[in-house]
């Protein structure tokens, strides 16, 4: 997808990554860079299912999202 960007930033550990929905219709992944490559791997197929499934598009919370993604 070319409208998502990646940013490796040194996050607490308890953060693997998040995403910020840009004002141009793009978005960034950012992942914490203090992880493996193999988890931030696994982190950016996690975020990137978010952006498929229009998840920054919803009127719920973070938690229920989250709730769902882990089904």
């Amino acid at each position: 997808m070319d409208d998502i960007n990646v940013k490796f930033l040194q996050l607490p550990t308890t953060v693997r990554a998040y995403v910020v929905s840009n004002s141009d219709m793009t978005y960034t992944i950012v992942l914490n860079s203090a992880l493996s490559r193999e988890q931030n791997i696994i982190s950016y197929a996690h975020e990137l299912d978010h952006i498929r499934n229009g998840d920054y598009e919803k009127k719920c919370s973070a938690d229920l999202i989250e709730f769902y993604a882990h089904k």
